[in-house]
């Protein structure tokens, strides 16, 4: 059992990661599992240079540790290794050829014009359209390979008729119907690379992790990756889906957004201490904005009273 964060290294955590990386960390220490850092590099065009090793100063920096990943220099990171998902690829095409080989993925030459035009294809209005299933016919198939001759075809996996339940250990219990809210959704794109759904579950699976801490602009694809956890045969772990942090418009912090970075506080003057005791007052873990530790926030909690203060920031 372990738990991780798995942040991606395309520009300075802002305080919104930072504060996803304190309770992840929070919650394995909590626990007698390892903590694990690994660095989802997997879409190499997205990456800027020094971004993995600034993360992992900031990390260190405030006082957060892990077992095993990236910046442990032992035995290339741990039994898990490697650490980093652009090297990762040999595990991902094994997991592919699984798939294939149950007849559960197909090629899929369709456009985002073709699906956004399809007359049958409902829409989800968070994510645009729902991939209406063209491709699953082998006949059809055929005639949109020869409509877009020089078109790479991606690869999607074939969800089925099934709702999926599960509990998150914050929101609750949470239920969506594959066929209807997710539909057939890529694993491979067409460019080659394996898609970050379908990356997550094999790098998730073979580590062993048993809690995945996340924001909750993931819980959307909670239900599809357990439905890849079980047809890969990997257990399917608890799910931890925290707030996001958001600005003072109710904006969701991001990088792109010109978030502050643990590297412009730092250049402030600010301590190690003094953000994480901002970070703790936001989430409700301490009940005043003051400086204190990493392990001084762990010596007064529970894993129950972790839970508590998240559910309870999550209702409106």
């Amino acid at each position: 059992m372990s738990g991780r964060y798995a942040p991606s290294p395309s520009g300075p955590l802002h305080q919104g990661n930072l504060r996803t990386a304190l309770l992840a960390w929070l919650q394995a220490r909590l626990t007698p599992m390892p903590f694990i850092l690994r660095m989802e590099d997997l879409d190499l065009p997205r990456v800027k240079p020094g971004s993995s090793e600034q993360i992992i100063e900031d990390l260190r920096w405030l006082g957060l540790d892990w077992d095993e990943g990236a910046g442990v220099n032992h035995t290339g990171g741990g039994p898990s290794a490697p650490y980093q998902q652009s090297a990762r690829d040999p595990f991902y095409q094994q997991a592919f050829e699984q798939l294939l080989d149950q007849g559960v993925i197909y090629p899929c030459y369709c456009s985002r014009k073709d699906i956004q035009q399809a007359a049958s294809a409902p829409h989800s209005h968070e994510h645009g359209p729902i991939y209406p299933g063209t491709c699953r016919d082998p006949k059809i198939r055929a005639e949109m390979e020869q409509r877009h001759p020089d078109k790479v075809a991606a690869w999607r996996y074939r969800v089925p008729a099934r709702t999926i339940t599960f509990e998150d250990q914050v929101v609750g219990s949470v239920s969506q119907t594959l066929d209807r809210e997710v539909g057939d959704f890529v694993i491979k794109r067409a460019d080659g690379l394996f898609a970050y759904q379908f990356a997550v579950v094999v790098d998730d699976g073979m580590m062993g992790i048993t809690d995945v801490v996340r924001g909750a602009d993931l819980l959307d694809s909670t239900a599809r990756q357990i439905e890849l956890f079980e047809a890969l045969g990997y257990a399917v772990p608890n799910f931890w889906h925290v707030p996001l942090m958001v600005d003072e418009s109710g904006t969701r912090l991001s990088k792109r957004g010109g978030a502050d970075s643990l590297e412009l506080w730092r250049q402030q003057g600010k301590s190690a201490e003094a953000v994480i005791g901002n970070l703790a007052f936001t989430i409700g873990l301490i009940d005043k904005d003051r400086p204190l530790s990493t392990h001084e926030l762990l010596q007064g909690l529970t894993l129950d009273g972790l839970r508590r203060s998240l559910i309870t920031a999550t209702r409106p």
